[in-house]
């Protein structure tokens, strides 16, 4: 898992967002490279929603090979 989705689903750990929260505290990424960690998160399928349609963290991201 890149950096930039460790950070992502650190700060899902941390609480629930919505994914436009998300896009907004990584601005300074590039569009493209913010999709790919997304893809890489959504991969992982460690994701869940709360009642209120806010992504989180539901389960360990499973370590990424060597």
């Amino acid at each position: 898992m890149s950096p930039l989705a460790r950070a992502i689903v650190a700060q899902l750990s941390a609480r629930p967002r919505h994914f436009g929260e998300l896009v907004e505290a990584h601005m300074d990424v590039p569009w493209r490279d913010f999709l790919r960690a997304w893809g890489e998160v959504r991969a992982a399928e460690v994701l869940s929603r709360d009642d209120a349609g806010r992504y989180l963290v539901s389960a360990s991201p499973s370590p990424s090979p060597p």
